[in-house]
């Protein structure tokens, strides 16, 4: 993703009142089972991940978005030797 689809897409979710958080991770990085007290939208920016909720994987390439519900258990995993970088988007809290 360029510069100005990145732009775009922290725009659109910050118009739609979510805080925005952009993290990088090494390839190979798994995140052991989960939760979030709050829902959380993932965007991948670069690289690729998979993440598994309800027993089902979810393939997540640049410029796919996915939502992970509050309090549904869930664990992800970057995917390939390249780093993931994302974008995350949480409500605003209290």
């Amino acid at each position: 993703m360029d510069g100005e689809q990145i732009a775009a897409i922290k725009q659109q979710l910050k118009d739609e009142g979510y805080n925005i958080y952009v993290y990088s991770y090494p390839g190979g990085m798994c995140f052991p089972p989960h939760m979030h007290d709050h829902d959380t939208i993932h965007v991948v920016l670069n690289g690729s991940m998979k993440v598994t909720m309800d027993d089902t994987d979810h393939i997540l390439k640049p410029g796919e978005r996915f939502v992970v519900p509050a309090n549904v258990m869930h664990t992800a995993e970057v995917l390939g030797e390249m780093p993931v970088v994302i974008l995350d988007a949480t409500p605003p809290r209290g």
